[in-house]
Parts: structure tokens; sequence; C-alpha cells
């Protein structure tokens, strides 16, 4: 702001002294006034900004109309506008600022009534000074919204990283304790029995010549425990284990969620029918395409929406990746598209691509074998 001031009160000086220059005042005087009061901006200017003093930038400013006001008691009428307008703007006025000013200049004008001249030419630099105070206005305003977006980004950033360690550790966690949970019921199973097998084998070893029946017996007993040891790990595996509908429905909340955190675009999963009917396959297919379409979102559409719904039919399975950025019914299959193709074709499906002025669609179909449905 002071920099804008310091550039008007430069033009104020040049047409002052063009001014005097048009009546015919002494050039030499004129040069050395305009030169003067130069150096009072600059010297008002430099002690603001530099040394962030509004006090001795105001002494200045007084001084300099001052001095105007010795040297130039014919356009006393200037000296005092000016002088009152800056005043005014330097020991504040908030929003009253125009106000005050129009009100003090008019009644400087009712009091001296100067010629038509010389008010035109006040007129003019006044508008001038109102235009430059109102840009310096907005100037600081955009400087305190950006200083704010600024300080809300670095805060929302700390946010999100923080957000995301939380989810690391969190998972870090919740891993540890599958883990513990699943050697505890291992254990638990298989421990005592895999004991008590051990023991009555070294039980048959002692009693395989002396006792050969008892020793027999030991050794059928022991394979039946390990049996059913074996059978207990068998189940324990596949309870354990998830089916492939709830790993691929996990993958792609993780891969949408990530990716609105990350950018700000919304993001939405629609399932519809019997997901068990999927296979991992499909599953996988549909993760990688879904990978691929977020990327080309991303570069190309220009979206603020990205939905994925899959719907499962009676013999097919249907899955739309759809974002509402511009499409273009020209488009041109890039190397994205085409593994997206190549890709859901290896899964024995079908690649539809549909551009529409409300967005663009990727749009597979798998078909559904008797053993599925």
């Amino acid at each position: 702001m002071s920099l804008i001031y310091l550039v008007f009160k430069l033009m104020a000086i040049a047409a002052f002294g063009a001014v005097n220059i048009m009546d015919n005042c002494n050039s030499g005087d004129t040069v050395i006034t305009v030169l003067a009061f130069s150096c009072f901006a600059l010297a008002e200017y430099l002690l603001s900004v530099l040394k962030k003093s509004d006090i001795a930038a105001a002494v200045c400013s007084c001084v300099s109309a001052v001095t105007a006001f010795l040297m130039y008691s014919d356009n006393l009428i200037f000296v005092l506008c000016f002088a009152v307008i800056f005043a005014v703007d330097k020991f504040g006025a908030g929003k009253y600022f125009r106000h005050i000013s129009a009100v003090s200049v008019l009644l400087i004008l009712f009091i001296f009534k100067p010629p038509f001249i010389d008010i035109l030419i006040l007129f003019i630099m006044l508008t001038a000074f109102t235009v430059t105070h109102i840009t310096a206005e907005q100037l600081i305003r955009c400087r305190k919204q950006l200083a704010n977006s600024r300080e809300e980004t670095v805060r929302l950033n700390r946010k999100v990283a923080s957000l995301e360690e939380y989810s690391r550790t969190a998972k870090k966690s919740a891993a540890i304790e599958e883990r513990r949970r699943f050697s505890a019921r291992i254990h638990d199973k298989l421990g005592h029995s895999i004991s008590g097998s051990i023991i009555l084998l070294e039980a048959a070893k002692l009693n395989i010549r002396t006792n050969p029946d008892s020793a027999e017996q030991c050794i059928t007993t022991v394979t039946d425990n390990l049996r059913s040891g074996v059978d207990d790990i068998r189940q324990a595996l596949r309870e354990e284990r998830p089916d492939s509908k709830a790993i691929g429905m996990s993958e792609l909340k993780e891969i949408l969620g990530e990716y609105k955190a990350k950018y700000g675009i919304k993001t939405s999963l629609e399932i519809k029918g019997d997901a068990d009917r999927i296979t991992f396959q499909m599953w996988n297919c549909i993760k990688e395409n879904l990978i691929e379409t977020l990327t080309n979102t991303l570069k190309h559409s220009g979206a603020s929406e990205f939905s994925l719904s899959i719907s499962v039919m009676n013999k097919v399975v249907r899955a739309e990746f759809k974002d509402n950025g511009g499409g273009n019914e020209n488009f041109r299959k890039g190397t994205g598209l085409t593994a997206i193709e190549e890709r859901t074709v290896l899964a024995d499906g079908k690649c539809i691509f549909l551009s529409q002025p409300g967005g663009f669609s990727v749009v597979n179909i798998f078909s559904l074998k008797e053993d599925n449905i």
C-alpha cells in the first residue's frame, strides 16, 4: 500500500510541476520544488516500510505539507485539500475515509471558491487518489485472504498428515493384533494335541518290543490326534481367511477413500446384487481398472465427482467407472484406456467407453459361468 501511495504522490508532484510551468512560473524553482517534494515522498515511504513507523511517516507528511504552505500560499487550496486527505488516511478513518475526505474537500472549495481550472485539476487528482486508495484496500484484503488461505492450507496438510499417520498406526496395530490372535488360536488348537502325541510316541517307543499291542494303540491314538489337528488347522484357515467379496470391497473403498483425501474429488461406491458371485479375477480386474480410471480422471477430465457402481445380474457383472468432467465425443484411446481394455479382455470381459457432455464412463461387463450362479 505504501508503494502505491508513493507512486501516486510522485504523479501528483509531477502534475503540480507541470501546472506551474504552464502558468509560466520560474522553471528552476519548479524543478527544485518537485525534487524536494519527491525526496519528502521517498523519505516517507522508506520510514513507513523500512522502519515500520507510521508516526515518523506522518511527521514527514506534515513537514512536506507545511513546506508547501510556506512556499505556495497562492495554491493554498491544493495544499489544504491534500493535507486533509493524507491526514485522514494516515491517522485512520476506516470505512468512513471517503466520506470524511469528500466532506472536507467540499468544505474547502466552498470557503475558498477557486477558479474552474483549479477545481478541475483538483478533481482529477482527487479521483486518482481515491482510485489508488480503493486499489490499495483491495490489495491489502487480497493479501490477508492469501495469508489466511496459506495458514489454512498448512493446517489442513498437517491434519491430513496426522490422519495418515494415525491410519498407518491403526492398520499396523490391527495387523499385529490379528497375528497375535491367530497364533494364540493355533496354539490352543494344536499345542496340547502335539504335546500329548509326543508323550504317546515316547511310550510306544518303550513298549514296542515288550508290549506291541500297547505301542500300536499309542500310535493309533497319535495318528488320530494329528489328523484331528490338521483338520483343526484347515478349519481355522478357512474361518480366518476373508472371502473374495470382503477383500475386493475393502480394496475398492480404500482406493477411493485415499483418492478423495489426496485430491478433494468426491467419490462413491455402489454395489447391487449378490457380490459373492464375483470371482477373485473379476475383483482384481475391477481394482486395476479403478486405479487407471482415477488416474485418467485426474489428468484429463477436470471432474469434481467420481463414482464406481457394480451390478451383479443374472448372467453378467457390470462395473461402471464414471466422472462428471468434460466429456469429448471425439476422444482417442491412449495408453491408459488401451490397458483397461486389454485387462478386461484377459478377464473374459468386454470394455465400453462412453464420452458425453455430462462426463466420461468406462463400462466393464463380465460373464458369470454356471458354477458361479
